[in-house]
């Protein structure tokens, strides 16, 4: 096989691919395309393992979570993106093993935040209430 050969090939199966919009092994999901093991899931794309999920992307291991992208291991995101091993965020993005944390970038195992500033657990659930 000559790199021609090859490049025509995987830019083949490649389409294929991205073209697939069938669901493996997933229950109660709605409007979902290209995602695996997924639960109880509406307009989701490209995830594995979501349950409890809507509007999610490109997503692993994750739930209770809406209108995120590139996240792992997380639940109960919000408006996040490239978020892991996090609970509890909301729009918030680049964040690893933080617990709830509000409008964040770039955090690391950090708590209570909230636009990268760390408040006490009774200041921060106060301010929260008044952003909702």
């Amino acid at each position: 096989m000559k790199k021609n050969e090859f490049l025509n090939e995987f830019n083949k199966l490649k389409r294929e691919l991205s073209n697939k919009n069938t669901n493996e092994k997933c229950y109660n999901i709605k409007k979902c395309n290209n995602c695996t093991k997924c639960f109880f899931c509406d307009n989701c794309n490209s995830c594995f393992k979501a349950t409890y999920c809507s509007y999610l992307e490109n997503s692993v291991e994750i739930s209770h979570s809406h209108n995120s992208v590139n996240c792992t291991t997380s639940a109960y995101l919000n408006n996040s993106s490239n978020c892991h091993n996090s609970r509890y965020l909301v729009y918030c993005e680049n964040c690893y093993n933080c617990t709830y944390c509000y409008g964040c970038i770039g955090l690391r195992n950090k708590e209570y935040y909230i636009l990268n500033q760390q408040y006490d657990k009774d200041e921060y659930f106060k301010i929260i209430k008044n952003l909702k």
